[in-house]
């Protein structure tokens, strides 16, 4: 007994556990955001309902009012074209029946000239004798016979043509009023009816409200100096504005709408003129009480423009407060505080129109409150004693416009459209064009940089705040991010003069993008790319032209250039080196996460890269030469002996240095650099070939040279060597690869070699007459061409030694021998003599080696022959 009772202790203490833990469940269920949340909702929604089934209504409403409106439209439209085509018709009956009664008047005035002319020839034929004027009465009978068929024929024609004509009138009026009324001719009545009634209602009603403003301004000085006291004029125009407000809402209210917003706009314009003019020319209020006065009429006017949603009210409200201002200062000027209080009367003006842009987007009610206030704004500063505080009130100006400009899309998450973008960067420029005015003509040109820091500053915090409100804008944050490097970009001309803003900006560009491409950051990326492509447009156009040049058309140079184009060139060389480093970290590197994506590059930002890069290199190759020519020059500034020789062949050298390192360099050697190094290869090598061409180091006078000129001659024989043996290396990897154009390559060898020979006989020894010592240089050259083409079996380059030999014995003994005294004809006939044994003894040589190879005796074919 006592067990079942705890169980059933146990089973009801259970029961209140559960039944506390249901009652918290329910508290905390009924305690929920979500059921009030819940409730919240359905209530809005049957609000929804309620508001969806009257708009319904009321559309059901206007759709009937329109119809009806159509249907007489179309009946009005019908009556005034039946109207006439009856006029019409009428118009042209009377035109057809005096024409018909017309030509049947000409008809029978011709038929009555006819008969009487005849009659008066048959009168006359009495006078003729019996047969004649039996002839002659008969041919006139038959003539007016005739004139009587024509005549009924002619009236027969006509009628028919008559009563064709009326019968296709008839038809075309009868079409034309069968047809009904088209679209096009109902909505081109439409369009003329709004123009009567835009031209009749609105702009005749803002141009009584204009003329009213204007006469009240000059019923202000009129009054100032013929009727009243000061107090009761003041009183006369607020009371007069008053009405004009009193009398809007009235008519508003009897659904006279255009002409309501009219007179509604024209009394907040009239208040803004009574406090003004009560301040300024009557002076019977202060300037606390004149401040309040225009806080409370622009809030009176914010809440009309939004209760009645009218443009009108808003910019007459606009129009009348500068109207006072621009009368005032036409009639008795502005200057000391006045000028400062002036400031404040449109800093409240320009908070209406702030104000009313945080709910609606009235676009051409911003561009009239700045067309109007930018003049006023300009003649304040100008006639502003502080120039600092004239820099402020400009400033504040600018901020004011900058933000109802944008208020309404940042609130709403709307796009800006092309008149805010035209907005804005009007605002800018004339905000910041007057706040560098004032800075110059202050004398503190000093910060012009920091000014433009802050204004960049500025829009990078826009473009932040539209990141996180608009995130879908992205054209409005690449706005105001372009603005903010264009503010960055001219901080360096700014704050570090014109003299090193190439400098500045190389600097900037290379920040930015490293960073950039560190951070992840494309539009930083791309902002250092054009501050660099900016930096490199400075240097070439001004840095250039002012500096660069001077050292190869003057010789002369300033050190100044020189620190410009060093920094310039590390810098875009370092820039190239960091992204092809970047690009060797990353090959192959796998970018599936969101941020890697981000920082891809296009194949077209990968080509503009690739272009940099090889640009970047070929700047180096300038900047080597152009470096190494200002080293010479401070080194030998009045020149020296072989001047251009030395020039050139340290061009020469620094061409082959950057190119062999650019072929040793793997992190940006590709196909474009390959070709790129073997360029800079043949042109080093063409200017050594070149100077052996065509600049002698010596004198043809040997007495005039000197050990200088003989060191001269040695370096240039070292260069030629040099190129000869790189040359030949490079052609035979070439001929490696091509082995079936190796017979070739020693043929151009040979010739490379008699001409680099003719070339140090003649230009450099000066050898004039072509003679024996050619010859027998020529005939040492084939010998060893002969000598190399038995030695490597190629048969083009022995052929070649075998025809240069023939050529010079005959030369030698029909062109030589006679140029030349005894002796130097015996030593070059004993000179030819045995080089011609030479190249005789290797040919029997090489036919004894052919015979062993064949299995015969080296005399067999000698016998034979004999």
């Amino acid at each position: 007994m006592n067990d079942f009772k705890s169980r059933l202790s146990a089973i009801r203490q259970n029961q209140r556990n559960l039944l506390q833990e249901t009652q918290a469940l329910l508290e905390e269920y009924e305690s929920s955001d979500l059921i009030h949340e819940n409730e919240k909702l359905r209530r809005q929604s049957e609000e929804d309902r309620r508001e969806l089934a009257a708009l319904r209504a009321e559309s059901f409403k206007l759709n009937k009012q329109n119809a009806e409106l159509r249907l007489s439209l179309t009946e009005q439209i019908l009556d005034e074209k039946l109207n006439i085509l009856r006029l019409s018709r009428s118009k042209m009956d009377t035109y057809f029946a005096g024409s018909k009664v017309q030509r049947i008047n000409r008809l029978r005035l011709f038929e009555e000239q006819a008969r009487t002319r005849i009659h008066k020839m048959m009168t006359a034929s009495l006078r003729l004798n019996g047969g004649e004027q039996q002839q002659f009465r008969l041919k006139l009978e038959e003539l007016s016979e005739q004139l009587e068929i024509s005549l009924d024929r002619q009236r027969r024609w006509q009628e028919e043509a008559d009563r064709q004509a009326g019968e296709s009138l008839d038809d075309g009026y009868r079409l034309l009023e069968d047809e009904g009324v088209d679209e096009d001719t109902i909505r081109r009545r439409v369009r003329q009816n709004r123009i009567e009634m835009k031209i009749g209602l609105n702009w005749i009603n803002k141009l009584a409200i204009l003329l009213i403003l204007v006469a009240v301004g000059m019923a202000f000085n009129y009054t100032y100096s013929t009727w009243f006291n000061d107090y009761v004029r003041g009183s006369v125009f607020f009371l007069f504005g008053a009405l004009l407000l009193g009398g809007g809402e009235w008519l508003y209210r009897r659904g006279r709408r255009t002409f309501a917003l009219g007179l509604l706009g024209g009394g907040t314009a009239v208040l803004y003129g009574s406090i003004f003019y009560s301040y300024f020319l009557l002076g019977i209020i202060g300037m606390g009480a004149a401040l309040l006065l225009s806080v409370l009429v622009t809030l009176t006017t914010v809440l009309l423009a939004l209760r009645y949603e009218s443009r009108t009210i808003c910019a007459l409200g606009l129009v009348g407060g500068y109207l006072p201002l621009l009368s005032y200062g036409l009639a008795s000027g502005l200057s000391g505080p006045a000028v400062y209080a002036a400031m404040v009367y449109l800093l409240l003006l320009n908070l209406l129109l702030l104000l009313v842009s945080l709910h609606k987007r009235w676009t051409v009610v911003a561009y009239i409150g700045f067309a109007l206030n930018t003049p006023a704004m300009l003649v304040l500063v100008w006639l502003a004693d502080s120039r600092w505080i004239g820099a402020g009130y400009a400033f504040a100006t600018f901020l004011m416009y900058l933000a109802l400009t944008l208020a309404y899309p940042m609130r709403f998450k709307r796009k800006l459209s092309e008149w805010d973008v035209a907005l804005l960067g009007i605002n800018t420029f004339v905000g910041c064009g007057v706040m560098y005015a004032l800075l110059q003509s202050s004398g503190a040109i000093e910060f012009r940089g920091l000014l433009a820091l802050l204004f960049g500053l500025l829009y990078v915090g826009l473009g932040l705040l539209a990141e996180r409100l608009v995130p879908e804008e992205k054209n409005t944050r690449l706005l105001f991010y372009v603005t903010a490097l264009v503010f960055a970009i001219l901080i360096v001309p700014f704050q570090l003069g014109e003299a090193w803003t190439s400098l500045g900006w190389l600097a900037e560009a290379c920040v930015l993008s490293v960073y950039g491409r560190r951070a992840g950051s494309k539009r930083l990326e791309r902002g250092g790319w054009a501050v660099m492509l900016l930096c490199i447009a400075a240097f070439v156009v001004v840095d250039l032209p002012l500096g660069g040049l001077t050292l190869l058309i003057s010789g002369e140079n300033s050190s100044v250039f020189m620190v410009k184009y060093t920094l310039l060139t590390l810098g875009t060389l370092g820039l190239a080196l960091f992204y092809a480093w970047d690009e060797f970290r990353n090959h192959g590197v796998d970018r599936s996460s969101e941020a890697e994506r981000r920082v891809r590059y296009s194949p077209d930002e990968r080509r503009m890269l690739l272009f940099f890069r090889y640009a970047a290199l070929l700047n180096v190759w300038f900047y080597g030469v152009y470096e190494t020519f200002y080293v010479y020059e401070r080194l030998l500034p009045n020149g020296g002996s072989h001047y251009l020789f030395y020039k050139m062949l340290l061009a020469a050298a620094v061409t082959a240095l950057l190119s062999v390192g650019l072929s040793r360099f793997t992190l940006i050697r590709d196909e474009v650099t390959r070709m790129y190094a073997l360029i800079q290869y043949g042109i080093a090598c063409f200017i050594g070939i070149a100077l052996m061409l065509t600049m002698p180091v010596l004198s043809a006078r040997s007495d005039l040279n000197g050990a200088n000129d003989y060191a001269a001659l040695a370096v240039l024989l070292v260069v030629n060597a040099a190129v000869f043996w790189s040359g030949n290396r490079s052609l035979r990897s070439v001929v490696r690869r091509y082995p079936q154009a190796g017979e070739w390559y020693p043929v151009g060898i040979a010739a490379y070699v008699l001409v680099m020979l003719t070339a140090l006989l003649g230009v450099q020894l000066h050898v004039d007459d072509f003679g024996l010592l050619y010859s027998l240089a020529y005939l040492l050259v084939a010998l060893g061409c002969i000598l190399y083409g038995f030695r490597r079996r190629y048969v083009h380059i022995r052929r070649l030694g075998l025809i240069l030999t023939l050529l010079c014995t005959a030369k030698l003994l029909i062109f030589d021998l006679g140029l030349n005294g005894l002796g130097s004809r015996i030593l070059a006939y004993f000179a030819a003599g045995f080089i011609l044994l030479g190249i005789s003894y290797l040919y029997q040589r090489v036919s004894n080696r052919l015979e062993a190879d064949e299995g015969k005796e080296p005399n067999d074919d000698a016998e034979k022959e004999d």
